[in-house]
């Protein structure tokens, strides 16, 4: 959760300075009457443009690099088969069933061979590895 709220905070922050770096160079642009030509600081200013578009190309990377793992771990989780024990609490009878972990939705899940399962009040659920 913390590492969403940075970063969001990051992304405002490169829009502000993207727009505040954009406004300062539209000013001076409007500012200055004479044009004068100095090539050490065109090729300084062409310099700091190409290493902002590269951290900006570098940031987007990670960002669509870490959504992908993400996604993928999200995925490869769900379609984890686990062993679902429904137990009786008044008789303790225990049942065992085979599951995909994203199957279990509260009180009720769906078995690996299609079977929806839902238990009753007296009944508890217990997940484990298959």
């Amino acid at each position: 959760m913390f590492l969403k709220l940075l970063l969001t905070a990051l992304v405002i922050a490169g829009a502000l300075l993207t727009l505040r770096m954009r406004s300062q160079r539209n000013m001076r642009q409007y500012t200055s009457s004479a044009p004068v030509l100095n090539a050490p600081l065109d090729k300084q200013r062409q310099s700091r443009r190409r290493m902002t578009q590269f951290l900006a190309a570098g940031a987007v990377f990670l960002m669509l690099a870490g959504a992908g793992l993400y996604l993928y771990h999200q995925w490869s989780d769900a379609y984890q088969v686990v062993t679902v024990r429904v137990i009786d609490t008044r008789s303790t009878q225990a049942t065992s069933y085979q599951a995909y972990k994203g199957d279990i939705d509260g009180r009720t899940f769906i078995t690996t061979d299609g079977r929806t399962v839902t238990l009753a009040e007296v009944e508890r659920l217990e997940i484990g590895p298959e």
